[in-house]
């Protein structure tokens, strides 16, 4: 039956017992799998508050029928009017401290973000889809490069939020003339009440799934989207929007074209609708009561029109499910009866009584080539011809490049390296870091792969494991069988339990070796001196958090007195935090104890907030009357940016400044700030408003070496020797570096060396290579095997040192950096750019000139200061 068209849309409730209903709901979303859009119901958050568990739901939905539930030969729906909404009422952040004006351009900007992010989605697939035609030999030969050129043209003269902003201005708030205007009457909305808010959003989520089947889809409204809402009757969030949806249907959404298919279910009579409901039907009565639900609507229009006040019809049809009726489960076919909509065919299989409960999967949907969507990320494996993150300026520069050099050595003997780490993000100093990982290890396979290198060649592939490690078995296994020629896993940048796992199953299971880039807590680290190996294979190059601090107070012993405090995140799972927390309070405890207790938060993720901002506001006020001027900070750089924020901003006239030391998660928080933040660190000590300088251990610094190389030469001490090895050659290799950023074959986007994360993956890549180098003499093949390459991974210290860009790599048997150069930066908020202070060591001194990277017996208790 069609009735969307010329009668309006409805709402089907489903309504019986726990298990029979729980039985049908299950065998819907199996019969309907990548047949018709539909969402996993996902579990409501009891930790959220109400209007946030709406806002999750929502999404939910949006992913579930977008591009998580692609169905076969069809573009995933894409939800741009629902992103730009939801930015605007709930992730946009505004700076109050900006005038007017520069708010709302910073609105406009993240609402058009949101809806580019929300866009791509289609462009993997339809990419899939003229690849094939432009890359025809006959049509190159025909056309020439008009075809390709055409492709060009479109795609810079494609604007993907136009016909988004206009259903805002010419729909939702008509009379807009201006997308500015649109911005500034969604900045007011966002003090509305919440139940207009979660409207708005319904709203927009519904004139998406309009939008999607437009005059060239047609004839594929049968493939509607199934919007699935269990048990309203139990789940206060899920009956929120099944009321928001009627009420749109009676409103702003009446007279679209196209509407989803809902289907809500309830125990008999536990979810009525609030006005204008009708008795419950039995299943069989079911192609009757439609059409007469809709006479009767248009019956009730007809005589309130002549005055009568008799309220319309609700549009939730409430029916029974009979358990008896039950025959056994049906299987539809690939396609839904022509024309007849996705409703009548949930209708068919509820009269049809679908059997047991069977568990639902989703097929996943391509971002790329060789990579997927799994839980809203893209995940996989690349050689460089799928990119992650393509809207990020640089990122599809750099995988192009990658691609050409992995080209180049097809028909060479050559060994896969592959860099391990989340590869995508919503926060822009999160992609910012990414971008510098992928550029420094692509940098560093154009170093192995050069004319006068040795062998063998690299061939590098991108891998990411989702957010956080997450789904690190999943892309692992991926690598694992599309790389035959896999000899080393880099990467490992985020001191998680996930990582931990996947590392595991990298240097156990798998007996591959593994260089780890930052992952700094102290049990990423295989001990030294016992028989106990937790990770075979593994090389680090950057020291642990343990080391970093303890290199810091030998830089600079004045910051461990004793009037000190601590804040520390206690959120399991994180062991950076973790051994950041332990090495400080050894610290402080080495000093005498002194200072204001332990400040103890519970963050509840790397990137998200909580009620951290409330927590860091009362440690402010506590720092602030004790004689603290030093905080000692263990804890990431999402949250270290909110402390020093409410640090800056709690009045205290007892203090002109504080200086808050931490780890080396705290390379992005330079990105992370804004005019405005760095405006308040600046303070203002005469108005009671003291200023914030952060001090951390960086694994690397562009300058450091200059700098350390000028000190010498101006030093007395030292005036007419020449500069010591370790200098000499750690600027060396980061003048190479410099050449090659310079000397590349085609762009890769801009490359930051400031954070040091190009540095260190520049270095990691480069351990591996060495490594590979190195097995290759000691195996006398021209690709050595995976265990030759752990057993030669101790050996390079001394004359088979690394010669790193971040200076000299001494691995120990154990395969930790020894005396691993860092360099202490300090962000001035009085400066635009971070300030190196100097390298500091671990053991508390440089190498002198007669130490050639030599590993001593004992590394683990070589002294320090």
């Amino acid at each position: 039956m069609r009735f969307e068209r010329g009668a309006g849309a409805l709402v089907l409730q489903i309504e019986g017992g726990s298990d029979p209903v729980r039985q049908w709901l299950a065998q819907l979303l199996k019969d309907c799998r990548g047949i018709v859009p539909v969402n996993h119901p996902s579990d409501v958050d009891p930790e959220h508050e109400s209007e946030r568990q709406v806002l999750d739901q929502l999404q939910a939905i949006a992913e579930g029928c977008g591009y998580g539930g692609v169905v076969a030969r069809g573009l995933p729906i894409v939800f741009p009017r629902f992103a730009a909404a939801r930015t605007a009422l709930y992730d946009w952040e505004p700076t109050h401290d900006h005038s007017r004006a520069r708010r709302m351009g910073a609105l406009k900007r993240q609402i058009e973000d949101a809806i580019a992010q929300e866009r791509r989605h289609t462009m993997p697939q339809a990419r899939t889809r003229l690849d094939p035609l432009v890359q025809d030999a006959y049509v190159t030969q025909q056309l020439g490069g008009l075809l390709g050129l055409l492709l060009k043209i479109a795609q810079a003269l494609r604007f993907p939020w136009l016909r988004t902003k206009r259903w805002f201005r010419k729909s939702r708030f008509p009379g807009l003339r201006t997308f500015e205007a649109v911005c500034e009457e969604l900045d007011g909305w966002r003090a509305r009440p919440a139940h207009e808010k979660q409207q708005l959003l319904v709203e927009a989520l519904l004139a998406d799934v309009d939008a999607h089947y437009g005059v060239l889809r047609r004839l594929n409204r049968a493939r509607r989207p199934v919007i699935l809402l269990p048990d309203v009757d139990t789940v206060r969030t899920r009956r929120i929007i099944r009321d928001r949806i009627l009420e749109a249907y009676g409103g702003r959404a009446r007279d679209l074209r196209v509407h989803p298919v809902v289907v809500t279910t309830s125990r008999p009579g536990g979810a009525d609708p609030v006005v204008g409901g009708r008795p419950a039907v039995p299943a069989d009565r079911l192609a009757e009561e439609i059409p007469r639900r809709f006479r009767e609507g248009r019956e009730v229009a007809a005589s309130r029109s002549r005055g009568g006040n008799e309220p319309l019809p609700s549009p939730l049809v409430q029916i029974v499910l009979d358990e008896a009726s039950a025959p056994g489960p049906r299987r539809p076919g690939l396609r839904l009866l022509g024309p007849a909509t996705a409703t009548v065919t949930a209708v068919a299989l509820l009269a049809a009584g679908l059997g047991a409960y069977v568990s639902f999967f989703r097929e996943p949907a391509f971002c790329g080539k060789g990579l997927e969507i799994h839980g809203g990320e893209c995940v996989g494996v690349s050689d460089g011809t799928g990119v992650f993150m393509p809207d990020v300026k640089g990122m599809p520069e750099v995988f192009e490049r990658v691609a050409e050099q992995n080209k180049a050595v097809e028909g060479r003997k050559h060994a896969t390296v592959a860099l391990l780490i989340p590869m995508q993000s919503a926060n822009a100093a999160v992609r910012r870091q990414i971008l510098s990982e992928v550029q420094g290890a692509y940098l560093a396979q154009m170093a192995a792969n050069g004319a006068d290198s040795v062998k063998p060649a690299i061939r590098l592939v991108l891998a990411n494991p989702g957010e956080g490690y997450g789904r690190w078995r999943g892309t692992i296994d991926q690598l694992t069988s599309q790389e035959p020629d896999l000899r080393v896993v880099v990467g490992f940048n985020l001191s998680l339990d996930k990582t931990k796992e996947a590392l595991t199953y990298v240097t156990n299971t798998l007996h591959l070796p593994a260089v780890a880039s930052v992952v700094t807590a102290d049990d990423f680290a295989n001990p030294e001196g016992t028989d106990t190996v937790p990770y075979p294979g593994l090389a680090r190059v950057v020291s642990t958090s343990r080391e970093q601090a303890r290199a810091l107070l030998a830089f600079d012993p004045q910051l461990a007195g004793s009037q000190t405090a601590l804040v520390t995140d206690d959120r399991p799972g994180d062991d950076y935090d973790r051994s950041l927390r332990d090495a400080f309070a050894q610290a402080r405890k080495n000093e005498g104890g002194g200072g204001v207790q332990d400040m103890r938060f519970e963050s509840p993720g790397v990137e998200e907030a909580g009620v951290t901002p409330n927590e860091f506001e009362d440690f402010a006020g506590n720092i602030c009357r004790s004689n603290t001027h030093v905080v000692y900070f263990a804890g990431r750089a999402f949250h270290l940016k909110l402390f020093v924020e409410k640090l800056a901003t709690t009045y205290c006239r007892e203090k002109a400044s504080y200086t808050v030391i931490t780890g080396s998660d705290a390379t992005t928080l330079d990105e992370r700030l804004d005019d405005h933040d760095r405006a308040l660190l600046r303070g203002d000590p005469g108005s009671g408003k003291p200023s914030v300088s952060i001090r951390y251990a960086a694994p690397a610094h562009p300058d450091a070496w200059r700098t350390e190389l000028a000190k010498w030469r101006n030093d007395p001490k030292t005036k007419g020797q020449g500069p010591p090895l370790y200098l000499r050659e750690a600027q060396d290799s980061m003048d190479a570096l410099r050449r090659g950023i310079a000397d590349q074959s085609g762009p890769i986007g801009p490359v930051n060396l400031d954070d040091g994360r190009t540095i260190v993956t520049y270095d990691v890549v480069l351990t591996a290579s060495r490594a590979l180098a190195r097995a290759v003499h000691t195996s006398g093949l021209e690709v050595p095997t995976a265990d030759r390459v752990v057993r030669d991974l101790g050996k390079l210290n001394s004359d088979l040192r690394v010669r790193g860009a971040g200076g000299w790599i001494c691995l120990t048997n154990a395969g930790n950096p020894y005396n691993k150069a860092l360099s202490v930066v300090r962000l001035d908020p009085g400066s635009r750019q971070l300030v190196f202070e100097g390298v500091a060591w671990p053991t508390g001194h440089a190498p002198g000139h007669e130490d050639n990277c030599v590993v001593p017996a004992r590394p683990e208790q070589s002294p320090s200061g």
